[in-house]
């Protein structure tokens, strides 16, 4: 008789579909209450969690997977960007990749960069989280927001004990999509400016199996595997619009990383998007890989052994905040008196339609810097980004968003979250900034003494 009841049920809701259910109001449970709350445990919320909770702040660390990292680890992004601009807390997880021989450092025209074992990671920054007294929770989402006026009071996470409330007195927003901010009702801008388009997401994946040897020597006599990946598409093996191999050699021996794939006209806001990309990324892992084992000498035993359980995003929303950085601000680097974080990556657009990537460099040997008012919320007094959501447009955030520099405005971030508590103000915007500015020098970031102006 039960069955029959609910089969009555599902075939009523199947013929009268409806567009709205109206969720009835319920008392929900604080679970927490931290002076810092960072939503997101990616790069940015790993570096302003342990800077919060290192100045002296009780910190809760909400994150939605299983560990620390984000797109280093739940991405398996396997490779860090140059980073001669960053110093801090990025380079003290930098240091210990080396000390656990889970680094393989190169040298390029744009300062130092390597390739990290993930799984170490996964150990090191737990240690780092735990030593720093941060309180972590993981597999929780935040969901909803309380605001009063200009501040936020708690977030509505959910979880296995379904939803819960974190209050605090600051937070910071390092969901890398600005989620938190959004629910916060703050205003934002997604892609670039003249049709919303992002750039494109990708499916890393690993290989096992590889002859390194082999491998270094056809990627020297057949200029990088472009000629070889332009024949495979021109006899139709290779269907992903993306006219280079990106490849990088793990600290495994015959191990490689691949950042090859290219989902175009995706919005990593959307479930749906998301679904379809990740189920596209891992065919055109699949693709790689075939191409790899017929047309390029030492991969012919090499197997597949890993796609990232969360496909990698390189652009969504960006939040808007006090300041947006330009490209000009970081063609012409710019010095910012308020500036908390530093970098020399290249404007570095990949098309989102398709083939092509679009780079536009510094003046050599100098960094561009990232303001403070370009990471205080608008129309919120105590929420911060830490994460490339930061207020930038879409030409400067292809030069921002590289991980290290997130690091570093994730430091910022926690930094001065902190200092706002140690200082009772209720604002982000009533701190001083020389205060700030000071305490991260202090504290290993790289900040050089801004230029002084000769008097006339």
């Amino acid at each position: 008789m039960r069955h029959a009841v609910f089969a009555r049920v599902e075939q009523a809701l199947v013929m009268a579909p409806t567009s709205i259910f109206n969720e009835l109001a319920r008392a929900l449970p604080v679970l927490d209450h931290a002076d810092v709350l960072v939503l997101g445990g990616g790069p940015g919320g790993v570096g302003a969690a342990i800077a919060a909770a290192r100045n002296g702040a009780r910190t809760i660390l909400v994150e939605r997977f299983g560990c620390f990292g984000g797109t280093w680890t739940s991405g398996i992004l396997g490779a860090i960007m140059p980073f001669p601009f960053v110093k801090g807390i990025f380079k003290e997880l930098a240091d210990r990749f080396v000390k656990e021989a889970a680094w393989r450092s190169w040298s390029q025209e744009y300062g130092m960069s390597g390739q990290y074992d993930t799984e170490v990671a996964k150990r090191i920054l737990d240690q780092m989280i735990t030593e720093a007294g941060v309180i972590p929770y993981f597999f929780a989402q935040a969901v909803s927001v309380f605001r009063e006026g200009s501040q936020l009071r708690g977030v509505v996470i959910e979880s296995k004990e379904g939803r819960q409330v974190l209050s605090a007195k600051h937070f910071i927003d390092a969901t890398g999509d600005g989620d938190i901010s959004v629910l916060a009702g703050a205003p934002f801008e997604i892609g670039r400016s003249e049709d919303g388009a992002c750039q494109p997401m990708t499916m890393i994946f690993r290989v096992d199996g590889a002859d390194p040897q082999r491998v270094d020597e056809y990627w020297a006599e057949d200029c990088n595997f472009v000629n070889a990946w332009k024949r495979a598409k021109a006899l139709g093996e290779i269907t992903i619009p993306r006219e280079d191999v990106l490849m990088c050699h793990m600290p495994k021996n015959g191990q490689y990383s691949f950042n090859t794939s290219r989902i175009i006209g995706k919005d990593a806001t959307k479930i749906r998007d998301v679904t379809d990309a990740m189920i596209e990324g891992r065919r055109q892992a699949a693709e790689i890989v075939a191409f790899l084992r017929k047309h390029v000498r030492g991969f012919e035993n090499a197997t597949r052994t890993e796609t990232a359980p969360h496909i990698g995003v390189r652009e969504s929303r960006r939040i808007r905040c006090d300041y947006t950085v330009t490209a000009d601000d970081v063609i012409q680097a710019v010095e910012f008196e308020d500036c908390i974080a530093r970098g020399d990556w290249y404007i570095d657009i990949h098309s989102p339609t398709g083939e092509g990537t679009e780079r536009i460099h510094p003046p050599e040997g100098k960094s561009y810097g990232v303001p403070y008012r370009s990471i205080r919320v608008r129309g919120v007094d105590n929420l911060l980004i830490a994460s490339r959501c930061l207020d930038c447009t879409h030409e400067a955030h292809a030069a921002i968003r590289i991980t290290p520099q997130i690091v570093a405005v994730g430091q910022a971030a926690g930094t001065a979250a902190a200092l706002c508590v140690k200082e009772g103000l209720a604002s982000t915007r009533e701190l001083d900034c020389g205060l700030l500015r000071n305490t991260l020098r202090e504290q290993g970031a790289y900040l050089p003494e801004l230029p002084t102006v000769p008097a006339l």
